[in-house]
């Protein structure tokens, strides 16, 4: 057993996060999030991870964790950080006093129950545009959460967002059929091994060794996961970090698409413009111009 697994974890305590006992929410994003030994809280937590990747962990499993990827932690439950490369999150914390179930009718809610009232760590890994769906309205959480002056009505507005996150999730997770979520686990390796190899191609073949499936279930089953093929999604990703580069600039169009595993200059344009709607020199061109 690790020597951190033997130690009393730590509990986090309500009081170090809400400082007014009368506004038990918090919205805390981690960039980056650090390494952190298995521990507890006395809230409410709900993850929600914006790009990079890690591994969450309890004392009996362990998850890969990237963009896309949600998880709730219930009060008691226990859970840890590793191996982590610039794995950036939204924390939202809640107190257990802070929600009436009944006075919302929350449980009536189609899968609010399989998430909100376990007892142990749930994942959920959602698709591009189901994220899509979902970071606006914690951003907007956040501002909220951040703005309570007097009399503003921030508090009230804070409320609503959290809600709306509920209703979001439960409706995705009730929608979601259970054979998905189960598969869905099965992916997170793949996930990893193409955060590991964004400066290159990756094959399907590779991909079924790792998920021990056949090709056509494999692209079934991630297509259900992600809305997307295994390639294409490898791709997506592959594009997302040529933006970055371009940002980060210095680089010519030539590196940034060999830099992410696009040797043609000619296919790295089409790539780039089939996901981002321009060319890699247009997306150059709007950036500087809106940050010179």
């Amino acid at each position: 057993m690790d020597d951190h697994l033997a130690m009393d974890p730590p509990i986090l305590k309500e009081s170090t996060y809400f400082h007014d006992p009368t506004m038990q929410l918090k919205v805390i994003k981690r960039d980056p999030e650090i390494p952190y030994r298995i521990h507890g809280h006395e809230f409410h937590e709900l993850v929600v991870i914006q790009s990079g990747r890690g591994i969450t962990y309890t004392n009996e499993v362990e998850y890969s964790v990237g963009e896309c990827s949600v998880f709730y932690v219930p009060p008691g439950a226990l859970h840890g950080y590793k191996e982590l490369d610039h794995l950036v999150l939204y924390n939202i914390i809640w107190g257990d006093r802070l929600i009436k179930k009944q006075t919302f009718d929350l449980e009536k809610l189609p899968g609010f129950t399989s998430i909100f009232a376990a007892t142990e760590v749930v994942m959920m890994h959602l698709t591009p545009s189901q994220f899509t769906e979902l970071i606006p309205i914690i951003q907007l959480l956040e501002k909220e959460c951040d703005d309570l002056s007097y009399g503003s009505g921030s508090r009230i507005a804070a409320y609503a967002y959290l809600l709306e996150v509920f209703v979001t999730l439960s409706r995705i997770f009730d929608q979601t059929p259970n054979s998905a979520n189960r598969t869905a686990r099965l992916l997170w390796d793949i996930f990893a091994h193409m955060d590991k190899h964004l400066d290159q191609p990756i094959t399907t073949e590779e991909l079924t060794t790792i998920a021990a499936m056949s090709s056509s279930t494999l692209n079934r089953t991630f297509k259900r996961a992600t809305g997307l093929s295994p390639i294409e999604f490898h791709i997506h990703k592959r594009i997302a970090k040529a933006c970055t580069l371009i940002q980060q600039r210095g680089l010519s169009m030539a590196q940034v698409g060999e830099a992410c595993g696009f040797t043609d200059p000619n296919y790295f344009s089409r790539q780039f413009r089939k996901v981002m709607g321009m060319s890699p020199k247009q997306y150059q061109r709007i950036f500087t111009s809106r940050f010179a």
